[in-house]
C-alpha cells in the first residue's frame, strides 16, 4: 500500500489529507477562529482560593476563570501516605491569591463554568509524554513484558532532568533509545520556549499551545512506510526538518515542499473528495448507493442497490452490493469523522454465510482506525450497530451550520467555511493571474 500525506497551510485554516493508494481516507482541519484550548498553557494569576470546596480559581484572560482542584495543585507521590499528607496541608499554605502560576487546560470551558486546569503540565510526543513539573516515570499498560518496561524505565531515568518526568506511550515499545531521546529533546525544546515566553510575558498570556497541525501529523503519522509527505509552506517544511530530530532517513526523504501554481488539494483532487464527503448520498461503483443521515440519537447509513441488477441470482447480486458498500462505508466513516452510535442497514440477505462475510469485510476495512470502533454482528433485520469514539468535530459539523431560514431543519455552509473558501479563491486568483484588482460580491455577514 502506498501512502501520501498532504498538508495545506493557510493563515486562517490549515488542512491535511491522508491518501492510501491515491484514495483520500482521512481529513484534518485546524482553524484559527475555532481553535480549542485543551492542552494550552497559560500564565495566570490566582484570583480566589476556596478552602470549602478545595479549589482555586485562576485568571487566564477568558470570560470565566480557570479552576483547579486540590490534587492538580499538589500531585500525590508514590504511596498512600503522601496522598493523605496533601489533605492535611492547608490550601492557603500551598497557593496564595495574587500568585502568578502556569496552568494547562484539561477541559474546555462551558457557558456556566471556566476551563478545568492543572499546574502539572504534560506535553505529548510520538513515543512519550514529557512532564516538566512532575518527577515521575510511567509506562503504558499496553506494554506487558517486564524486561521492556524495565528498559524504558532506565531510559526515562537517563532522559529526565531533576524535577521532571515522562510517560512512555504504547508506541515506544521496542524503539531504539536514540529515537526516544530525539522525541524527548523536541518536547524539552518546546517547554523551554514556553518558560522563556512566560518570563517575559504579562499574565493572561498563552505561553504554549499544542503542536500545530503539520507537526501533529509528523508526530502521529509520519512513519517509514509513508511514501510522500507533501507540504505547501516553506516555513513549516524547514521547521519540521530542523526541529524533528527523531525523523529517520526514510522519513526525511519522504518530505517534499510543494510550490506549484495549482493548489495542492486541487492537484491531488482532495477538494473533490471534500465536496463528496459533505453530501448525504454516496454512489457505489456497482450502481448502488449509500444514504448517510444524522439524527439526534445516532447516525444511520442505508445501503441501496440502485440501478445495479447483477446476474440472475438475486442473493449473489445483493451480496456483491453489500460487500462493496462495507468497504466504502468504512472509508466514509473515517473521512467524515463520524462518531457515537452508528447503525448500518445493509440490504437483506438470506444466506448467513454472506452476512458473516459482509461483517468480516467491514471489520477488516475498519482496522487501523485510531478511534476505537466497536462493531456488532449483523442482526436478523440486516442491521449492524457500532460505536466509535469522538475525538473532534465531524466534517459536517466543521463545515456547515443550521439554516436560519428553515429553523435548523436543513444545513448550509457556515460563514466561516464560506469565508475561508473565498480567501482561498482570492489568493488562488492572485497567484494565477496578473491583475491589479480582484472584486468579490457577497452577503454583508460574509464580508
Amino acid at each position: 500500500m502506498s501512502r501520501k500525506i498532504l498538508v495545506n497551510v493557510g493563515p486562517y485554516e490549515s488542512r491535511a489529507a491522508i491518501l492510501d493508494n491515491d484514495q483520500v481516507t482521512e481529513l484534518f482541519f485546524e482553524r484559527q477562529e475555532t481553535e480549542k484550548i485543551v492542552g494550552c498553557v497559560f500564565k495566570g494569576r490566582v484570583a480566589n482560593v476556596v478552602p470549602g470546596t478545595q479549589s482555586v480559581f485562576v485568571d487566564i484572560g477568558l470570560q470565566k476563570d480557570a479552576f483547579l482542584t486540590m490534587n492538580s495543585i499538589e500531585m500525590p507521590g508514590g504511596d498512600d501516605d503522601d496522598f493523605k499528607d496533601i489533605y492535611k496541608t492547608s490550601l492557603q499554605d500551598m497557593i496564595k491569591v495574587g500568585q502568578e502560576v502556569l496552568v494547562q487546560v484539561l477541559k474546555e470551558p462551558t457557558p456556566g463554568k471556566g476551563p478545568r486546569s492543572t499546574m502539572f503540565v504534560s506535553l505529548p510526543g510520538r513515543y512519550l509524554v514529557f512532564m516538566p513539573t512532575w518527577e515521575h516515570i510511567g509506562i503504558s499498560r499496553q506494554i506487558g513484558q517486564d524486561k521492556e518496561r524495565e528498559r524504558l524505565r532506565q531510559i526515562g531515568k537517563r532522559l529526565c532532568p531533576k524535577g521532571s518526568g515522562v510517560i512512555f506511550r504504547t508506541a515506544a515499545e521496542g524503539i531504539d533509545e536514540r529515537e526516544l531521546q530525539s522525541d524527548f529533546r523536541l518536547l524539552e525544546k518546546l517547554w523551554k520556549k514556553a518558560e522563556e515566553k512566560a518570563r517575559h510575558s504579562p499574565i493572561r498570556t498563552m505561553v504554549h499551545r499544542d503542536m500545530p497541525l503539520p507537526l501533529k501529523l509528523v508526530r502521529e503519522f509520519l512513519t517509514d512506510d509513508v511514501d510522500r509527505f507533501i507540504i505547501d509552506s516553506e516555513e513549516d517544511y524547514k521547521g519540521i526538518l530542523d526541529d524533528c530530530d527523531f525523523l529517520s532517513p526514510f522519513q526525511r526523504a519522504a518530505m517534499e515542499l510543494y510550490d506549484e501554481k495549482v493548489p495542492l488539494f486541487e492537484k491531488f483532487r482532495v477538494e473533490e473528495e471534500i465536496e463528496k464527503a459533505i453530501q448525504h448520498k454516496v454512489l457505489l461503483d456497482s450502481g448502488g448507493y449509500l444514504y448517510i443521515e444524522r439524527t439526534e440519537a445516532m447516525i444511520s447509513i442505508d445501503v441501496n442497490s440502485g440501478r445495479f441488477s447483477g446476474g440472475a441470482d438475486l442473493e449473489e447480486t445483493v451480496f456483491k452490493v453489500n460487500r462493496e458498500a462495507a468497504k466504502v462505508i468504512a472509508r466514509q466513516i473515517r473521512l467524515r469523522n463520524l462518531a457515537g452510535m452508528l447503525v448500518i442497514d445493509f440490504i437483506d440477505m438470506e444466506d448467513q454465510k454472506h452476512c458473516r462475510e459482509v461483517v468480516k469485510t467491514f471489520k477488516e476495512a475498519m482496522k487501523g482506525d485510531r478511534n476505537r470502533p466497536h462493531i456488532s454482528d449483523m442482526s436478523e433485520l440486516g442491521l449492524v450497530q457500532m460505536t466509535r469514539r469522538r475525538t473532534s468535530a465531524s466534517l459536517i459539523e466543521l463545515m456547515k451550520s443550521p439554516c436560519h431560514c428553515c429553523s435548523g431543519r436543513g444545513q448550509v455552509f457556515s460563514r466561516l467555511t464560506l469565508a475561508n473558501r473565498l480567501r482561498k479563491l482570492v489568493l488562488d486568483c492572485a497567484h494565477r493571474y496578473e491583475v491589479n484588482t480582484i472584486r468579490a460580491r457577497c452577503h454583508a455577514e460574509l464580508i
